[in-house]
Formats: structure tokens, sequence, C-alpha cells
């Protein structure tokens, strides 16, 4: 609150915080008795929320330094607090009393209870279990190496909350390690032409890091003899043993064999490969990429009608992609992807093809792919879409009244304009345009009036070439239709729900705007697949149904914030594709995602429930794209 001027809901503080709004008031009531001392307080003024009234900057800054520093184990919310608890159960490798972790967060045991249920469910992604002892208290199971990639991803997503590498958490003899290790492996890799991008770097600086506390700490790996010799024969193994001869020379701490296993692993996992040797079929001898990259083409031909398999360049990237991502199944391996959230914003259209294009893949294990996984999938196909536009390049036909001249300088025009969309372009008289041989011509462009009609679209410019003759000439190179969304929303498809869960939700939708129950188990089956939850109480699920003629957006605002997953959503967006893709459905999707980034448009949506303003907001929208 102190970083914001306008009122806020007890709604989205109690969203934000996983509480109830009841308790959210408790709290502010709470607080302004103890700011009554600083000349500051929160004001609550119904039905518009609540606002901190600042008149003594310096006693409420002072005031709120105490606060943050009166106690080290101070927690600022539910999810910190269960990354404390894992990080702190990973680390200790002994019995500990649940009455010392509840002291030392000042948390009850039934709120503590409630932690341990994402503690398990953070655990048993790695295949490590919780286990409880009466008189002992509780510790975490399973292979060392397990515990290293769950404290990797810990820490991992510590840093990706902030913007520096390696961040503010680790004091100076930690900070000098890393250091260390980073440049390390900068050397190493530098030296043996091994390419990794940015954050799989900082992945395997983390990785050598949590190994090194843990090997200092008597927790050594286990690996078979069969396993060390398998692994023995890739090529990161011999990058992996200079790793950790720099290592024993530079910070003194032995990697023995097991420990060189891992960081070829490791190694594996996250470089990017660029091309297929020998080195890469040991490692996959039982892994059938093409095939896995044909499935996944397939899946999105049959269910968006986009057809993909004359894209030579997307079949190379999945390939190559697939190779390390074999690895990082087989083995456990978490590459996190911080840029998840934007490409599931930004990317809507890509992050759901790239769903399809996954739901048969099963990881080594039998699970699904992770968030992370698919969202590096998406980039992938998000190309493929923008090669897709491009590739389906146009022959253009000028015609000007005045002369070759003037037709030749048209012709420049558009060249320098849309190079990359036109194949080719010719140019005619008047005259020759009579028996002019149209068959590979796609579009007709005049200076003058055309008194005939001919066989192909047709557009007549000035020879200047006008702003409204640049939109008229656009509209037929990139395929565009003339676009307005409100073609897409109808006020029956904008709706309101009392609904309090997800099933209820989507049963609501389907009944009241869809009429066809068929549709509501298939919504609710995707959203199991992957999360469709986004920021600012958004959630945005999407439907491709050949048996729907038209294309169009269903908005369901909810009366109060519901838990949908693991977010609170207040906002349900389900666009229904029932058209083969074009421009128009991007350019649908386009304005999708400036409305629910927005956080000021999602919050006019939510309080005024109504469709004239909805569209209002496109229409501010579309001015800002300049559609």
């Amino acid at each position: 609150m102190k970083d914001r001027e306008e009122y806020v809901t007890s709604e989205t503080l109690s969203a934000l915080n996983n509480v109830s709004s009841k308790t959210i008031l408790k709290d502010i009531k709470s607080l302004n008795e103890d700011l009554k001392h600083t000349d500051n307080f929160i004001e609550v003024v119904p039905s518009m929320g609540l606002k901190l009234v600042v008149n003594d900057i310096e006693k409420l800054v002072n005031f709120y330094n105490s606060i943050n520093h009166s106690n080290k184990f101070l927690i600022q919310g539910v999810v910190e607090r269960e990354e404390w608890i894992l990080n702190y159960l990973l680390e200790s490798n002994e019995w500990v009393k649940v009455e010392t972790l509840c002291h030392k967060l000042y948390v009850s045991q039934s709120v503590f209870s409630q932690n341990l249920k994402f503690v398990r469910r953070a655990l048993r992604k790695y295949d490590l279990t919780l286990s409880q002892k009466p008189h002992y208290g509780i510790k975490v199971d399973g292979r060392e190496f397990n515990k290293r990639l769950c404290l990797a991803e810990i820490q991992i997503s510590r840093i990706y909350q902030i913007e520096e590498f390696p961040g503010t958490h680790y004091d100076a003899e930690e900070l000098y390690s890393i250091k260390k290790i980073e440049n390390i492996v900068d050397r190493i890799l530098t030296q043996f032409k091994i390419s990794m991008s940015e954050v799989s770097v900082q992945n395997f600086v983390i990785q050598i890091f949590i190994s090194l506390k843990r090997i200092k700490s008597g927790m050594f790996l286990k690996s078979s003899n069969d396993m060390v010799l398998d692994i023995a024969h890739w090529r990161e193994s011999v990058v992996a043993v200079e790793i950790a001869k720099m290592i024993n020379e530079e910070l003194g701490v032995e990697m023995r064999d097991q420990e060189i296993v891992s960081l070829s692993i490791h190694l594996a996992a996250k470089r990017i490969i660029r091309e297929t040797d020998e080195s890469i079929h040991k490692i996959i001898e039982d892994f059938d990429v093409p095939a896995l990259v044909n499935n996944m083409i397939n899946n999105i031909k049959k269910k968006w009608q986009l057809d993909f398999t004359q894209d030579n360049e997307l079949y190379t990237q999945l390939e190559l992609h697939l190779i390390p991502l074999e690895v990082r199944s087989r083995y456990n391996v978490v590459l996190r992807n911080p840029l998840i959230d934007q490409i599931k914003q930004q990317n809507i259209l890509s992050y759901q093809m790239a769903v399809t294009a996954c739901e048969n893949f099963y990881d080594y294990h039998g699970n699904r792919l992770s968030e992370d996984e698919i969202g590096y999938i998406a980039l992938h196909i998000n190309l493929a879409l923008l090669r897709k536009q491009i590739n389906n390049k146009k022959n253009v036909l000028i015609v000007s009244g005045i002369g070759r001249g003037t037709a030749h300088t048209l012709a420049y025009k558009l060249k320098d304009i849309y190079g990359k969309y036109i194949n080719e372009i010719k140019t005619t008289d008047y005259i020759g345009l009579n028996n002019y041989n149209f068959s590979d011509i796609n579009l007709l462009i005049s200076s003058m009036p055309l008194k005939n009609k001919y066989p192909v679209n047709t557009v007549e410019v000035n020879y200047f070439l006008k702003e409204h003759d640049i939109k008229q000439i656009e509209k037929y190179i990139l395929n565009q239709k003339a676009f307005n969304i409100k073609n897409y929303l109808h006020k029956n498809l904008c709706i309101y729900s009392k609904a309090k869960n997800k099933e209820d939700v989507i049963s609501y939708i389907i009944r009241n705007a869809i009429d066809d129950n068929g549709l509501s188990q298939i919504i609710i089956n995707s959203d199991e697949v992957v999360s469709n939850e986004l920021d600012n109480l958004v959630v945005m699920l999407s439907l491709n149904c050949v048996s729907q003629s038209k294309t169009r957006v269903i908005i369901c605002v909810l009366s109060k914030p519901i838990l949908w997953c693991e977010k609170r959503i207040q906002l349900v967006i389900l666009p229904i594709i029932g058209e083969p893709i074009d421009s128009s459905t991007l350019k649908l999707f386009k304005e999708l995602t400036c409305l629910i980034q927005d956080p000021i448009f999602v919050k006019r949506v939510i309080r005024h429930k109504s469709f004239e303003e909805i569209l209002k907001i496109f229409d501010e929208i579309e001015v800002s794209l300049e559609i």
C-alpha cells in the first residue's frame, strides 16, 4: 500500500496474500493501532477500499524499518514462508521438531500444517518424501542428487525475482564462492566451445555452489559403476573433469567421480545443441526425437488447423531443443524459464499451441512437461507463426496511368515498405493490362481508376501513397481482413457469475454462453494439463472448436476472487476459435493480451461488469495499437 496512491480493495489484498477479506480488515485495524504514534493511518472507505494516508513520511519509514528488522525470520508472505520451510528441512539432514519451526516462524501449528502441503507437493516433484516420527519431528528422505535439485530450484527462483545475479541473500563468503565458480565455468565453457544461455549458466553455477556446500557438510552423491562408465563416454564428462579440477585448485574442494557424473548431467541438460554429433547419439540412443517432433506438429495441425509440416526450421529447432530436454527429464533436472509469465501473457496463442503440441508428451518418469519447458517450446512456435506470415509472399502487379516511371517508383516504394512480404513486383501499362495473364498475380495496384473487373484483388491508390492507401495495401499484402473486435464480442457472451470454484465457473459459462454441455469437460481437462492462470486476477482459457462456425470471445466476471489452481481469479476470458487461424485471429489475441496485461483495464472490467465498458476499453486498446 505504501507504493500506491489510489484505493485498494480488501478483495485485491486478500487475493495477493492468500487470506480472506475479513482477515485483511482485522489486520488493518491492528495496524492502525500501531500506526497511531506515527500520525499516519490506513483509511477505510466503503465501496472504494483502503488507502495509506501519509502525514509524516519520516515516522512511517522508521516504523516500516522497525518491523522489517525486528525479526530475522520475518516472512513477507505465504509463498516465502513455504520456501523457507522447504529450504530449512532440505539443509537440516536430520529430524526437526514442528514446535521448533513454528516458534521460529511465529505461526500456529494449524497454519504450519497448511504450509506442509506445499512442501510435500514440492518434494514430490523430485521423488522426495517428508517423513514424520513421534517425538522426533519431520525430515526429508530421498536421493542426495534430488535434494540438491530441489535446493537449487528454491535458490534460482529467488534469483529470478531480482534483476542482478546472484542477488543479495548470500553472505560475503558465499558470494565469493559463487563468483569464483562463475569465473571457472565461463573459462572452461569457452575453452571447450560449449554453447549455453546466460540463464542456463546461472543455473549451472548455483548447482555447483550447492554441491560444494553439501560436500563440505559430508553429504555425498552415490552413483552406480555402470552409470559412471556410461556417462564417461559423453563429451560433457571431459568438460566436467576440467571444471572439477579447477574447483579443487581454486576453492580447495575435491569433486570425486560421482560429482563429475552430476556435473556431466547438468552440462548435457543445459547446453544449447547446434548440431548433432556422435556424443549426442550416445545420450539419446533410445529417444526417437523425429517421431516426437512429428507428433507435436501433427497435434497442432489437428487441433488448430494450422499446418507447420513444411516449416523445416521449426522441425530442426524442436529436435535440437528436445535433446537436452530428454536429459533433463531422465535425471529430473529442472531448467527454470525466467520468461514464463511474460510468455504466457504476451504470446497467448503460441503458448496455447505449445500446450497442444505437448499433450501426449510425457517425460522419462511419466510426468507431463512443466510450464517452464512448454514456455521454451512456445517461443519456437511463435517464431514459426511469424515465419508463416512472412513466407506467404505475394506477387504484385502495378499499373500507372502516367507512365512507366511512375509505375517503377510505386514498385520501389512498395518494395521498401513490404519487401519481406513480396515475392515479385511486376509493372504494366493501361493497354497491356487488358491482355495480362493474372495466373501468378495475387494483387493488382493501380494509380488510376480502373473501369474493368479483374480476377484478382484490386487496390486503387494515390501516386504518393497516402496513409489510407498503405492500409488498403497492407490488408491484402499481410492477408489481413478488416478487423474489429466487436465482431467477436456480444452482450450475451459477457456474463457475471457467483460461482465459487473452477468447475462451477466453467459449467456456468458453458450453460449461459455456449449452450453445449459437452464442451465443459474438454475445457476443464485442458486447464488441468497446464495452468492458464495469469497476473491481475485473470485466467485465460481457449477452445479450438471446429463445430463452432464463428470465432468469439466469452468474458466472465466473478462476484469474488476464487482460487483457480494456484492463483486467485476474478476474470475468466475464453476465446473460442471457430475459423482457420489468420491475421484476424492474431490481432484478436494481441488485443486480449493488451487487456489482461493492464491491471487498470482488468479492474474496470471487474468493477463495472458492463458490456459497454468492455467495448470502451477495447476502443482505447485499438487506438493505442493504431489498428
